[in-house]
């Protein structure tokens, strides 16, 4: 592709030796791929420039140059961080295959066709990866009809290449057995934390000691649907919770009040932390990730133990109107929640029918080994 505006400068160093330079554009940022490399040229070059101000054109609009008004607009800046992160990723995927397509060849017959298969060919292993690239390209597309820069979205209403759900996934007694005696110690309470509560990674590590007081845990949840504030929750402690919550509290104290100055660490005020006592501030997704493949364990993830909880419930007998009188839903609307593989909050119903089925299987089990 053609490269506007690259700088390129010819640099001669002390040892007499002449290295090459090459900037997005003069006075811009560097690059560092490979010049000998298209590819890898094109791809960092498209990235370096989707967040600087369009460049007036004599040439037709592009997909790369509808991407960055979108990056340009509110509908991409009012987006969380993280989101941005992992929409930029799959901007990068888009671009490296649409970026010098015209926009008016968007709305001609078999743009959709192209587009669906390049998406089954390039993410044919990669399902969920493909259902996101797909979600914004849609988003980028909708943005562009809205701007009236094209008549039409050809990727309207198109199927997902996953099942779109996890929710008959989920974690076996086995699995979580083997997690909580393999995995290390730090990892295995971040997982007890979410069998016994049902919540979402985020809320979890953002979880202090205020919202315990020895019986319950309550929180705010930081995220729900399109203009919804979350939930609060109150979620009754269960006694195997209880012990590993009375355990994270004691080695932070005794961290706090070590007898060498130099080891000591100030209590952290949030109840999981990395295995020096500190809050989790990034790396959690990595180091989980690691422990289960460490394990041997295989296909399920953090987010399936919601699943989980919300499995037992139904196992141990609790009813959909006790869900649903304890997370504030009608009970249509918690059925459709609970489909969807998510619940807003535990009940002193469902916790009590957690452990008493817990304790059930024990029994039986221990009948048995006599």
């Amino acid at each position: 592709m053609t490269f506007k505006g690259i700088h390129i400068v010819d640099k001669k160093l002390a040892s007499g030796e002449t290295r090459v330079y090459v900037y997005a554009w003069r006075g811009g940022p560097r690059m560092h791929a490979d010049i000998n490399d298209d590819e890898a040229m094109m791809l960092e070059w498209l990235r370096l420039t989707r967040e600087r101000p369009a460049q007036a054109s004599d040439g037709p609009r592009t997909v790369s140059d509808l991407i960055k008004a979108y990056v340009a607009s509110s509908d991409f800046s009012g987006l969380k961080d993280r989101t941005k992160i992992d929409y930029k990723a799959a901007l990068d995927r888009i671009e490296a295959k649409f970026h010098a397509m015209e926009l008016g060849a968007l709305e001609q017959r078999g743009a959709r066709a192209d587009i669906r298969r390049w998406r089954d060919a390039e993410f044919a292993d990669r399902k969920r990866t493909g259902d996101l690239t797909m979600t914004v390209f849609n988003k980028v597309l909708n943005f562009g009809v809205d701007q009236e820069e094209i008549l039409r979205n050809p990727l309207e209403k198109m199927a997902k290449l996953s099942a779109g759900t996890r929710r008959d996934i989920i974690w076996s007694d086995e699995q979580m057995q083997v997690f909580s005696a393999r995995a290390p110690r730090h990892l295995a309470r971040a997982m007890i934390l979410a069998k016994w509560t049902g919540q979402r990674q985020a809320d979890l590590l953002k979880l202090t000691w205020k919202a315990y007081d020895g019986t319950y845990i309550k929180l705010q949840q930081g995220k729900a649907g399109r203009g919804k504030a979350g939930k609060k929750v109150k979620i009754l402690v269960s006694d195997e919770l209880r012990a590993v919550l009375d355990e994270i509290k004691a080695e932070q104290t005794a961290r706090a009040n070590h007898e060498d100055e130099k080891k000591r660490r100030p209590a952290p005020v949030n109840i999981l932390t990395t295995e020096r006592g500190t809050p989790w501030i990034s790396g959690f997704k990595a180091s989980w990730a690691q422990a289960v493949k460490d394990t041997g364990i295989t296909g399920v993830t953090f987010h399936d133990l919601r699943g989980t909880f919300i499995t037992l419930a139904h196992r141990a007998g609790v009813l959909i109107k006790d869900i649903a009188e304890a997370s504030g839903h009608d009970e249509k609307e918690c059925e459709r929640v609970i489909r969807q593989h998510y619940l807003a909050t535990g009940s002193e119903t469902v916790i009590r029918s957690l452990e008493s089925a817990a304790k059930r299987r024990k029994r039986t089990a221990g009948e048995q080994d006599l």
